[in-house]
């Protein structure tokens, strides 16, 4: 892979060097050229090493993020800008992205957006190197990031985040026609993750190689957003114009299902009008594609005129709350969400055995890819899948159960004494702090990192291999729990609990406490007090 240029502008040291030495770039495609720990340096390392691209912070002393762009555009306006900045500097971050950002991160870093904008940034360098032709004008830069703005508000919109009002003031900002009258559906697809058990090393390939398939072939025919689901899965919302036709859409999908050996399940929803249809076609499509998935079934669709219950509670959120109490390592949390799980499996033997089965596959999937499993383990959910047919439903409860168990104390007991160590020396100190800061906004990795005197890098480490996630996930589990508190026992508004949790942003709050409660916070006291 050929290595284009980078440099790393941020007037914080300590937040520098974890961005420098936290990241593999040459995995992503590039050489750290340099880094600046202010603009005036940035603007000397651009003339002498002239970076492809450029990741800055938008808030700094004197030279900020945006007149380092400004200046750039005259010195050498073909290198491209990813702007890093806080929640509460948005609006910072789009008035970079008017000046010719190509995109932006928001603090704290998410691995998986970074790797996707990275790989954004790669591409349009190498595109124009093909090409051998530089950008005609900033306004296509700015084009271009218009159209990803608005597709992440997009995504925004169907999952529930802004409202559609939002979206419309967005839109028409960016001089962007999402085109009211024009038809919509969505595509859910993905690899059976039943294969992955069987077919781990080649999974992932076989994974990348179909989505990348499938989204060329749509786009050969149609304007596309392009999204990824929780589980993995791609989603796919798909401009069809003035008519419904989604059959050129199934008669691909079946192609593309004989030519990989029919291990591929997707979903095709009907064809909905305007914004409002979008969320309905998008919902669709996720919801058949939840049912294939526990079918087996290669290209599922709906006949026109039928309804799918988009709104109705998914058997997934019981499956990520088992995940989850798996990530904690906790046989008590363990047992009581297995009682709720008992009490919501379908009736129907066949299909809740179907429901197990995902369950035992997802759990085993996630903890090869991240901690590790031992063949002992292994061993033990091959015998679970292979006795599937052979056991009554009680029986494969009881066996899920005692094998997801045996998970658990298996990792206990293999803690390394170490880590021990570190914990009680180190991660009891930070779990300490980060309790009674919550209330701080500005609390991060960095910050608790120094109060125990630790590298942060290093820290962060240390904090996921002892705490079995990452201090992100775990702050946001903090607050999410201070907050669940705070609704059911108080009378503070939203607003309020979210400043006292450290998340100043109402909008914001309400988007995080959704995505690890499954419900807003409004509806999440409503049903309590139910």
């Amino acid at each position: 892979m050929e290595l284009l240029k980078l440099l790393l502008v941020d007037d914080e040291k300590i937040i520098l060097k974890g961005l420098e030495m936290t990241y593999d770039w040459e995995r992503m495609g590039y050489e750290v050229i340099g880094t600046a720990g202010s603009g005036e340096e940035a603007l000397a390392l651009l003339e002498d090493e002239e970076p492809d691209v450029v990741i800055t912070d938008v808030r700094m002393k004197k030279i900020s993020g945006l007149e380092l762009i400004e200046r750039t555009k005259l010195l050498r306006p073909e290198t491209k800008f990813v702007v890093v900045s806080a929640y509460k500097d948005f609006e910072y971050a789009r008035k970079a992205c008017e000046e010719g950002a190509l995109s932006y991160l928001v603090k704290p870093i998410d691995d998986h957006e970074l790797g996707q904008v990275m790989e954004k940034a790669y591409q349009t360098c190498m595109e124009e190197r093909k090409q051998d032709q530089k950008l005609e004008s900033f306004v296509k830069i700015l084009s271009r990031d218009n159209i990803n703005f608005l597709s992440q508000m997009l995504e925004r919109y169907v999952k529930d985040v802004i409202a559609e009002e939002e979206l419309w003031v967005l839109a028409d900002e960016l001089s962007e026609s999402i085109g009211i009258h024009q038809y919509f559906c969505g595509v859910c697809v993905d690899i059976d993750v039943a294969y992955k058990v069987t077919n781990q090393i080649e999974f992932d390939a076989h994974r990348y190689r179909l989505f990348d398939i499938i989204e060329k072939k749509l786009k050969e025919k149609s304007a596309i957003w392009k999204y990824s689901g929780s589980d993995g899965s791609s989603i796919f919302i798909i401009k069809l114009g003035d008519t419904p036709d989604t059959s050129w859409i199934k008669e691909m999908l079946e192609q593309v299902k004989v030519k990989h050996e029919r291990m591929i399940i997707s979903a095709v929803s009907n064809a909905y009008v305007g914004l409002g249809g979008i969320k309905t076609a998008y919902k669709q499509a996720v919801k058949l594609f939840g049912i294939a998935s526990e079918a087996g079934a290669g290209v599922l669709s709906i006949s026109v005129g039928a309804k799918v219950p988009v709104n109705a509670q998914y058997f997934e959120e019981l499956e990520n709350q088992v995940i989850r109490v798996l990530r904690k390592n906790s046989m008590e949390q363990l047992k009581e969400v297995f009682e709720q799980l008992i009490y919501h499996l379908p009736e129907e033997e066949k299909t809740a055995k179907s429901y197990l089965h995902r369950l035992a596959a997802r759990a085993e999937v996630v903890f090869d890819d991240s901690y590790g499993i031992s063949d002992n383990i292994r061993l033990g959910f091959e015998n679970f899948y292979s006795m599937m047919n052979q056991c009554t439903l009680l029986r494969m409860i009881d066996l899920l159960y005692k094998l997801l168990g045996a998970m658990i104390e298996e990792r206990l007991l293999s803690v390394p004494p170490m880590a021990e160590a570190y914990f009680s020396d180190y991660i009891e100190q930070a779990l300490t702090y980060v309790r009674g800061h919550l209330d701080d906004a500005e609390l991060s990795i960095t910050t608790v990192a120094e109060k125990v005197f630790l590298n942060p890098v290093y820290f962060g480490r240390l904090f996921k291999n002892v705490m079995g996630m990452s201090f992100k996930k775990f702050l946001l589990n903090e607050r999410m729990e201070r907050a669940k508190k705070m609704i059911l026992n108080t009378q503070d508004s939203i607003a309020e609990i979210g400043g006292k949790v450290g998340i100043l942003n109402p909008s914001y709050f309400s988007q995080q406490f959704k995505q690890i409660t499954g419900k807003l916070p409004s509806e999440y006291k409503k049903e309590y007090y139910l």
